[in-house]
């Protein structure tokens, strides 16, 4: 397989195999063929003429009268057939350019779906910089609230920072998602990618109010799943010594034992994702099917695209004097 055709599969698009340069060049050649073929009925209409003006007798009066079909009654005449050859020919030609323009519509649309698939990829990458701001602003915000401070068991201290955190953090990515593929499939349209084929590709019209409200819910439901279990799995949990401030994205248990623990325990958060995701949307669309959806090869190939890199970062960032966000008071470091 070629790279193209690997970020094809990953992406779960299958590019039509038909050649739409070949089919216009195609029609190109049937519409040569229905210009001779007129070409040759005025020339015999010529030659019939001349016949008739050339000669005298019953003959040439025949000939005429078999060419123009007179002759037999309910016959087809000779001098229809060129007509309906070159007539046949062209409706050809346009079938043919009609199946090259759809077909340039599919691929339009299938690469929108594509480039959608990856942008959301890397959205969800760089994502981890942001969560780790929100997390790390948010419980601070919340650590000084006065309310929090009155709850004396440290058990309800701990779920009352993570359901808030779980929550602001699924809103903002649900958001994000939606926002990104409205901003891409707009722009698709506005390039002149068809509407119609782009909603028969995608299953769903893509600027559809219901369509987005369903998937922002979808979206919300898988980021809760995702951060209840890397919340629950050991490495990412909020006891663990090796937590950092800044957020989950980055490696808290140093060498290769921590970075495949926390790759294992995304892995596991994200396909609680998919799965949540596919629940709520069978219980919104009412199909009932998203029980018996597991995540396809082609999610588990997209997951290890975004997850696999974060085995590498052990640190955000190297930065001085970020007390708002990392907790420092002073100095470089990281969070």
């Amino acid at each position: 397989m070629t790279p193209e055709q690997v970020l094809l599969w990953v992406a779960g698009v299958q590019l039509p195999k038909a050649d739409s340069d070949g089919a216009r060049t195609m029609a190109g050649y049937y519409r040569d063929i229905a210009d001779a073929v007129d070409r040759s009925g005025t020339a015999m209409e010529k030659v019939v003429g001349q016949v008739k003006s050339h000669n005298d007798g019953d003959g040439p009066a025949a000939f005429e009268r078999y060419w123009g079909g007179s002759a037999a009654t309910g016959a087809v005449a000779p001098s229809a057939y060129p007509a309906d050859v070159s007539a046949y020919a062209r409706r050809v030609a346009d079938s043919l350019e009609q199946f090259a323009k759809v077909n340039d519509e599919i691929r339009a649309a299938l690469w929108v779906l594509a480039i959608q698939l990856y942008a959301n990829i890397v959205f969800t990458i760089c994502y981890g910089w942001l969560t780790g701001v929100l997390e790390a602003r948010l419980l601070t915000l919340i650590g000084q609230a006065r309310w929090y401070g009155r709850i004396r068991n440290s058990l309800v201290q701990l779920l009352v920072k993570r359901v808030i955190y779980a929550l602001a953090d699924s809103v903002a990515y649900a958001g994000g998602q939606q926002a990104l593929q409205l901003g891409i499939y707009g722009t698709s349209l506005a390039a002149g990618v068809d509407r119609d084929t782009l909603t028969k590709v995608a299953g769903y019209d893509p600027l559809s109010v219901r369509a987005n409200a369903v998937q922002l819910a979808d979206g919300f439901a898988g980021n809760m799943a995702y951060d209840g279990v890397a919340d629950a799995l050991p490495g990412l949990n909020p006891t663990s010594r090796y937590r950092q401030v800044f957020g989950r994205y980055f490696l808290r248990r140093p060498g290769v034992t921590g970075a495949l623990g926390g790759l294992t325990t995304r892995m596991a958060a994200s396909n609680a994702y998919t799965y949540a995701s596919n629940v709520t949307d069978s219980y919104l669309e009412g199909d009932g099917d998203g029980w018996t959806k597991p995540p396809t090869l082609q999610q588990e190939a997209a997951k290890l695209f975004i997850h696999v890199p974060r085995i590498y970062v052990k640190y955000p960032l190297r930065w001085k004097n970020w007390p708002n966000i990392s907790g420092q008071t002073a100095g470089p470091g990281t969070p």
